[in-house]
């Protein structure tokens, strides 16, 4: 049987730290799909087989689809994951070049050992400590931390950034939208505030973005501005007010009405 049919990593800091906005059950199904992967690949972008590979109805899928493909990359007409295809990589190179080094010295021991040496279990379990960090992962940390850098200060949505946003999210300004990627990233601090792919970054945040509206043209009409939601953005409009991340349309509305308030405006 392949190696990657018994078993695959899972590095559990990385994964809760990007998984923070996932429901329960948004988390199983990306951890449905990244099973797949290992074992089979990138998915096809079908909606029947994601569907099919998450044990979800394909009604249910389409709701929850767009969170959990914002963690791949659509690439000729499949979903790639980077960490797991850099994996894949890394368990190819052993395969070719040789037996892991636990493996060799399996083999080494078994082939020199007395008849009543004790097993490699046995002797793993007396010598080293249960809690023992498995020292294989740390190169690969060390390795992708090399690769991660910070956005620069002076970061701009490119030409390239602003189509995607323009054809992914058309109601939003691609501007003010960068304008909160740029302050958000360049605000956290350490390792949380490095990635290995800005470009990545920028389109998930894009598809998850709740601010950066376009202020929407005036609307004349005899009802009150607070009536419909394009009412409502076009009010705060006139008060260079939009919706921050995160905010409901009411308490939109109660700062609308505050900066009416001010200014006595009727």
């Amino acid at each position: 049987m392949a190696k990657t049919d018994i078993w695959m990593p899972l590095f559990i800091g990385d994964y809760l730290a990007d998984t923070t906005r996932l429901t329960t059950e948004q988390h199983g199904a990306y951890l449905l799909l990244i099973m797949d992967y290992w074992r089979n690949g990138a998915p096809p972008d079908d909606d029947a087989i994601l569907a099919n590979i998450t044990k979800m109805a394909l009604k249910e899928w389409k709701k929850i689809k767009a969170a959990v493909l914002s963690f791949f990359n659509l690439v000729n007409g499949f979903w790639l994951h980077s960490r797991i295809d850099r994996e894949l990589a890394r368990k190819a190179a052993e395969a070719r070049w040789g037996k892991s080094q636990p493996e060799q010295i399996q083999n080494t021991s078994s082939s020199n050992a007395p008849s009543n040496a004790p097993s490699i279990p046995q002797a793993v379990h007396k010598e080293c400590p249960l809690t023992s960090p498995s020292p294989s992962l740390k190169p690969l940390k060390s390795r992708a931390g090399a690769l991660a850098s910070r956005l620069p200060p002076d970061w701009t949505p490119s030409e390239e950034d602003i189509r995607f946003c323009e054809k992914e999210r058309p109601e939003l300004d691609p501007q003010a939208v960068g304008s909160l990627f740029r302050d958000y990233w360049i605000a956290q601090p350490g390792v949380k505030g490095r990635k290995t792919d800005w470009a990545a970054t920028w389109r998930n945040w894009v598809r998850k973005e709740t601010g950066g509206y376009r202020s929407p043209a005036p609307i004349k009409s005899s009802l009150p501005w607070y009536s419909n939601d394009s009412s409502i953005l076009a009010k705060g409009a006139e008060f260079n007010l939009s919706p921050r991340p995160g905010e409901s349309m009411n308490d939109f509305k109660g700062r609308i009405q505050a900066a009416i308030d001010k200014k006595g405006h009727l």
